[in-house]
């Protein structure tokens, strides 16, 4: 069996919990305040009363079902739990009691729709709103560009801006221009936990894309249409966050990606939040083409159902001009398949040279080079604080791409799909100054 690795950083839990067995995301025998009830992932209810408590003090607190644990959060006072609004309501309005906690929750407004039928082709998909899985541009491959998406997922720390996002991205220390004469764009997929929004501010004024990323680094299973609420207050709520702090309407509406934490996709609930919400694309999903000697894969769009998928549940309902940029897996040092950078370097990072990283992004250039796929460089900012020689090397080797290559575009994912949707030569988006 191939071991595809992923790069997976720790969350801290700061509420009390109870872990208890379950289905996928279910929480059997919970007691609550209505009596024992299995509780679907992200359901909530009035807890039991307390020894002494009587029914004044019902709805005081409350548990919440997520991914089989039980979490228990009290309502500051006078406010109790309300069972029907799932929040903590004016004790007046407030109730415990609710016939039907499953079919309470609210889907996808959507109605579903199944792929077309038959093969995806030029005949039933064409630009700019659709592009098959599997196809490429018509265009010559010596008059594309080659196109480099540098990304990085969670925080935007005050620490990672400081020492590396700043220097690199904003300063632009390594001096590296895009073949418009503009600098290097880069996206950062953002959660909440210690996000300093005043840096993505920063990085979002030099020209970089904000992503989703969920607010708490989690996302609710997938496998029922009740996660539906849930996986709006992650993958939105994001968004949301930023506002709220930033109070940058444009910054938000220019939030248009998303990438699943820890890669793991969630079913057609993700997707339909995704497509509910105005998202542009989802980059979660994950392609080994070149470990088994294959092309790495252009984005497409999702009207037809994906032709491989090696992290499921991946989407089957048809999702109209919603694109999936994949997740092309690199191959590390060691020749398995890995997905993130950071995780394809098998030395130990503490004596790892510039030059073992370097091997390992110009052995995968040649790889993209040949077709011009648009090259992914996902990785996490944690990477250089666990390599100090993996900063400089990212740093130098784009600049040598860019000194040595006239069609070497660095970009964020949201210019590449802009690309996709109006392609260009490579002496056009010169002549234009494209991307400025």
């Amino acid at each position: 069996m191939v071991e595809v690795r992923y790069c997976v950083t720790l969350s801290v839990l700061s509420a009390m919990f109870v872990k208890i067995q379950g289905g996928p995301g279910e929480c059997f025998n919970v007691t609550t305040s209505d009596g024992v009830r299995t509780l679907l992932h992200g359901e909530k209810a009035c807890a039991p009363l307390n020894k002494g408590e009587t029914g004044a003090d019902l709805g005081l607190r409350y548990v919440t079902c997520y991914s089989g644990s039980v979490t228990v959060k009290a309502c500051v006072p006078p406010f109790r739990f309300h069972a029907e609004k799932d929040q903590c309501a004016p004790p007046d309005i407030a109730k415990c009691s609710r016939k039907n906690y499953s079919l309470s929750r609210i889907a996808s407004k959507r109605k579903t729709q199944a792929p077309p039928e038959g093969p995806c082709s030029p005949r039933n998909c064409n630009l700019p709103q659709c592009f098959c899985y599997g196809a490429e541009p018509n265009m010559a491959v010596a008059d594309r560009p080659q196109f480099i998406m540098v990304t990085f997922d969670d925080a935007v720390s005050t620490w990672l801006y400081e020492q590396y996002y700043g220097p690199m991205f904003v300063d632009n220390k390594f001096q590296v221009f895009n073949p418009s004469g503009c600098p290097l764009r880069a996206a950062f997929f953002v959660s909440d936990k210690n996000t300093n929004y005043d840096k993505v501010l920063k990085l979002w004024q030099a020209g970089h894309e904000i992503v989703s990323h969920t607010i708490n680094h989690e996302l609710p299973p997938g496998h029922v249409d009740t996660d539906y609420p849930d996986m709006v207050a992650e993958i939105d709520g994001e968004r949301q966050r930023v506002l709220k702090v930033l109070n940058n309407k444009a910054l938000v509406e220019s939030m248009k990606g998303f990438r699943s934490p820890f890669l793991k996709v969630a079913h057609d609930v993700q997707y339909d939040v995704l497509y509910d919400h105005n998202f542009l694309y989802d980059t979660s999903v994950t392609s080994m083409e070149m470990w088994f000697g294959k092309n790495p894969l252009w984005p497409c769009t999702l009207d037809f159902e994906l032709g491989r998928c090696i992290n499921p549940p991946c989407p089957t309902n048809s999702y109209p001009g919603l694109w999936e940029i994949i997740m092309n897996a690199w191959i590390a040092d060691d020749g398995h398949p890995c997905s993130m950078v950071d995780s394809c370097l098998t030395y130990n990072y503490s004596t790892a040279k510039q030059s073992d990283w370097i091997k390992i992004f110009d052995d995968n250039f040649s790889l993209f080079y040949k077709t011009k796929v648009p090259m992914d460089y996902f990785t996490h900012g944690l990477m250089f604080d666990l390599s100090k020689t993996s900063f400089s090397a990212l740093g130098n080797w784009l600049h040598r791409m860019r000194k040595d290559y006239s069609d070497v575009w660095i970009v964020t994912p949201q210019q590449v799909l802009q690309w996709m949707r109006n392609p260009l030569t490579n002496a056009e988006m010169k002549a234009q100054k494209w991307g400025c």
